[in-house]
């Protein structure tokens, strides 16, 4: 199993990149979201990445962070997902649109996926939420992101986080995360502080 991939970018498409690693060049599939956030040809990038393997071959999967991959994976897990559409449902939505739409059991946000049907969104809204539970992904204070975020320590350690360069969903999710097991009383700056060592472990 191909865990990660740290290399320079040599190219890459619409929905998939190029990872040059030791002279070898892994095509790996990304969401548009991972894709517009790597960085140029030439550059060295890091990819989390999950192999599919398929009846001829295998297709290699990349996220930038290890909740896109969770999501990721809990979506295939879900009858009638395959990994493409899984990656559509993170292209077109994005982390934060899943975890909402999960956090409100909202089978309509699916039905915006091309090739993803009423039933089938139904089904994923159903049973998605219990898959991410089982894997420690916070989703239900995303239900309403500006709310969560506006003002106070949680607001501050946010604009923190973003100034450091972490994705609104990383931030959102590591707050969440710490609020849930240290409580909703920690100042800003143990906030801050907290959820950084947790981002940064993700990353590492």
């Amino acid at each position: 199993m191909i865990d990660h991939l740290r290399g320079r970018i040599a190219g890459g498409g619409k929905d998939f990149v190029v990872v040059e690693c030791a002279g070898v060049g892994f095509r790996a599939y990304v969401s548009a979201a991972t894709r517009k956030e790597l960085p140029p040809d030439g550059e060295t990038c890091f990819l989390r990445t999950y192999l599919h393997f398929r009846e001829g071959g295998g297709d290699l999967f990349g996220f930038t962070t290890e909740t896109e991959r969770e999501i990721f994976l809990a979506t295939i897990g879900v009858s009638g997902v395959g990994p493409k559409s899984a990656l559509a449902v993170l292209s077109v939505l994005g982390v934060d649109g899943v975890l909402s739409g999960c956090a409100r059991e909202d089978a309509a946000s699916f039905t915006r996926v091309p090739g993803i049907g009423k039933k089938l969104a139904q089904r994923i809204a159903m049973e998605l939420p219990d898959r991410l539970k089982k894997v420690s992904v916070e989703f239900s204070t995303l239900e309403e992101p500006s709310a969560s975020l506006s003002g106070g320590p949680e607001g501050q350690a946010w604009e923190a986080l973003s100034a450091l360069g972490f994705s609104r969903g990383e931030s959102q999710s590591a707050i969440a995360g710490v609020r849930r097991d240290m409580g909703a009383g920690l100042p800003a700056d143990a906030l801050l502080r907290e959820a950084l060592r947790r981002l940064s472990g993700s990353r590492g």
